[in-house]
């Protein structure tokens, strides 16, 4: 409703306007002189086959919106939620130098963001995917070159997450989309919304239970869909019907199936008032819609809502659910009223909620705040981190190396069969300024030997250092205590890099001060041909799993200063253990998301040869190494592994992950019952809808199966037969 209200409003004052749609097919639609929708086929691309849904669905808008501005020119602005972080690729791009968004700003209009949903509603917020989806919202909050909101209260709220100031605009609303009805002053409390512990509906029944037990007679009507209730593995209607059974049975409480808008405006106007009792809302069309009907209100001051009544006992009734007796009261107080002092009340709540929510008006807040991002010209000078540690002072004696030059330096061990393609690869970058250093680490094959002598005649330029074999980690050192360079890039002799690659990390350094090192994706051949996604360091994360491979560009004098290899780490991790150095001492890295660094996956590499009891040993040094920082992320540590298991078996973070062990069982159970209850929600809801709205129910059932717990083990669409699904899970 917020998009199709606001870009026709924006639209209607003479701004060009596109909505970006995803859909079931790829179309473009002229809605009126200067408003369109474009629509892209959703789970089209490879991304989809790399990431979890969200994070795919927001990495395909990027390239659907960057495709348009190819065709047409950039935009001045584009407003995208934060919600699922859809905006996350668009905005990170900005931010590498995409020279399609440049000239474009980037508002984040918060509405309210899983992180915070999955906290409300008691959801497992520390398991995958829906933890590393509330890190990509925060990281579009902090990216954002705009934000706003709803009401005071979500900005009270999400504060803390922002760089930059929130502005704060009510929803606006088409008063005539209003049927011409008259308040009726009913019998009945209506609550419409979803059947949603953050909807404040438990707790609402919770107190018009003791109103029942003192003999009050006024029916509740529960209007909505129902949702998953973690705690207790079941949906939530259902458990909350079973608990008050007895009121249903006696006419009290009853529950009804959400309804078309004209049906509900209906019923809100034949209630004796609507019911909002949010513990956690933003600013919800409900209220607008019941206000604009000359409805009494009663909602919780822990929202919006109450910023739309605003004053208590004039337009409506405001309750404090921090006061465990302030509901029931108001309750009263509403049930104590006469009609005509109902119909006087409904009457001071329209006028208000005109006045707060006019087209009109909220045309002119939405353009001066237009305006006032627009006229923001300063540029973006540094890079937008979440948790970043603070910087460590270098140390004077520091060489900082040569300005603008990159030193290569290949680990080399008994790899005489790959080391040439590796050098005619480097020798194709398209980065002029550099030196490739070549560390032997004392290598016993004859073969490789003798290719080093071929090397040394052929590329004269390449420098070849001989070192008694003391592994990968002292190799790294000894290459960087060698380089020139201001900047510092590693490489084993059989791996291989993207010609543009090194440029791209280096413009990304030279654009930020705050940014340590650059890497990116990485794409895995010979041996296998996958892709490793990844992200921007973030803590607590990156201490459990490592976020980058060695090919990181990295400047050099922060690496000798916090990053160099430690000697313990010789089984492997050893460059692992350098980035959290680097990390320990405010030196942050940032990804670039595409995979422009070939892995090659060798059944003799070091990696394939570690087995879990080396894996636990490595782990024990990295904690040693950087207590302080476990210490300080402990408790985030801990809950991380007790939703996810072992990080030693974590894939992508975007992605369903099954955890390993007997133990878990149970937890895997928990999700297939989950996926269970939810098919079953999904089948009611699209019964309840309406022809023109069938697709989009389409797109949630799909989307529920690519991001829970049978998403990554069955693929199917709506045409797969629901009961052979059902059928499995119950096997």
């Amino acid at each position: 409703m917020y998009v199709d209200i606001v870009s026709r409003m924006m639209a209607q004052e003479g701004n060009d306007v596109a909505v970006f749609v995803r859909d079931n097919h790829t179309s473009e639609e002229r809605v009126s002189d200067h408003l369109r929708h474009i629509r892209f086929k959703a789970e089209e691309g490879e991304e989809y086959a790399r990431l979890g849904y969200w994070a795919a669905l927001a990495y395909q808008y990027y390239k659907v919106v960057c495709r348009q501005i190819e065709q047409e020119g950039a935009p001045d602005l584009i407003e995208v939620q934060e919600y699922n972080a859809i905006g996350y690729y668009v905005l990170q791009y900005k931010y590498l130098g995409d020279t399609r968004l440049q000239q474009t700003k980037i508002v984040v209009h918060m509405h309210t963001p899983t992180f915070e949903l999955s906290r409300v509603n008691r959801t497992p917020e520390y398991r995958f995917p829906e933890y590393w989806i509330g890190q990509m919202e925060q990281y579009c909050i902090k990216a954002a070159d705009g934000l706003v909101t709803q009401s005071e209260f979500l900005k009270s709220k999400l504060s803390p997450y922002a760089d930059c100031p929130i502005q704060v605009i009510p929803l606006p609303y088409q008063f005539s989309y209003a049927e011409n009805l008259t308040y009726q002053c009913g019998d009945y409390l209506l609550y419409a919304g979803r059947i949603e512990w953050r909807k404040g509906i438990v707790q609402l029944i919770a107190q018009m239970d003791r109103l029942w037990q003192e003999g009050c007679t006024t029916k509740l009507v529960a209007l909505g869909g129902d949702t998953y209730f973690a705690p207790r593995a079941c949906m939530l209607r259902e458990m909350v019907k079973k608990k008050y059974a007895h009121r249903v049975e006696q006419g009290l409480l009853s529950f009804v199936d959400s309804v078309p808008p004209k049906e509900l405006n209906r019923m809100m106007v034949q209630a004796r008032a609507v019911v909002i009792p949010s513990i956690y809302e933003n600013y919800p069309y409900t209220s607008i819609i019941a206000m604009s009907l000359g409805m009494p209100m009663l909602v919780s001051k822990q929202g919006g809502q109450a910023e739309q009544v605003l004053e208590n006992g004039v337009n409506g009734f405001i309750f404090d659910w921090d006061d465990p007796d302030d509901c029931v009261n108001k309750i009263r107080a509403l049930l104590a009223l006469n009609k005509d002092e109902l119909r006087q009340m409904g009457a001071r709540a329209k006028e208000r909620i005109q006045s707060v929510c006019s087209m009109e008006e909220n045309a002119k807040m939405r353009t001066a705040f237009y305006n006032s991002v627009l006229e923001d010209a300063e540029p973006h000078t540094a890079y937008p981190f979440l948790n970043p540690q603070p910087k460590t002072p270098l140390p004077d004696s520091i060489d900082r190396g040569v300005p603008g030059m990159l030193s290569i330096v290949i680990s080399y061990y008994n790899l005489g069969r790959t080391i040439e393609e590796t050098v005619q690869n480097l020798l194709q970058i398209e980065y002029d300024n550099y030196e490739i250093i070549l560390v032997n680490d004392g290598s016993t094959d004859p073969e490789s030997i003798q290719k080093l002598a071929q090397l040394r005649a052929k590329y004269p330029a390449l420098q070849i250092i001989d070192i008694p074999n003391g592994g990968l980690a002292n190799v790294r050192n000894v290459g960087a205590a060698h380089a020139r360079g201001e900047f510092l890039a590693f490489m084993d002799a059989d791996d291989l890099v993207d010609p543009s690659y090194y440029t791209r990390c280096i413009h990304v350094l030279n654009r930020y001060e705050n940014v340590s090192f650059v890497y990116s994706w990485l794409q895995y051949f010979e041996g296998a041909d996958g892709v490793w996604t990844t992200f921007d360091t973030t803590l607590p994360y990156m201490l459990l799993a490592n976020m980058l491979a060695a090919f990181a560009v990295v400047r050099k004098a922060d690496f000798v200063a916090f990053g160099q290899n430690r000697i313990e780490m010789e089984y492997g991790m050893e460059d692992y253990d350098g980035w959290l150095g680097l990390v320990e001492n405010g030196r942050t890295g940032v990804c670039i998301p595409e995979p422009l660094c070939l892995y090659r996956i060798r059944k003799d590499s070091m990696a394939r040869g570690m087995n879990p009891a080396c894996r636990m040993f490595l782990y024990s040094v990295l904690q040693s190494g950087h207590g302080q920082m476990y210490e300080q992320y402990a408790s985030e540590v801990y809950n991380l592994l007790m939703s996810n298991g072992s990080s030693a078996v974590w894939g992508s973070p975007t992605q369903i992950h099954f955890p390993t062990g007997a133990y878990d069982v149970y937890d895997i159970l928990e999700q297939l019952r989950n996926a269970h209850a939810q098919i079953d929600s999904l089948q009611q809801q699209i019964a309840a809808q309406q022809a023109s709205r069938w697709y989009r129910m389409q797109v949630r059932y799909a989307h529920f199966v690519n991001n829970n717990a049978l998403g990554r083990l069955i693929r199917f669409k709506l045409a797969a037969p629901i009961h052979w699904l059902k059928n499995l899970l119950r096997r």
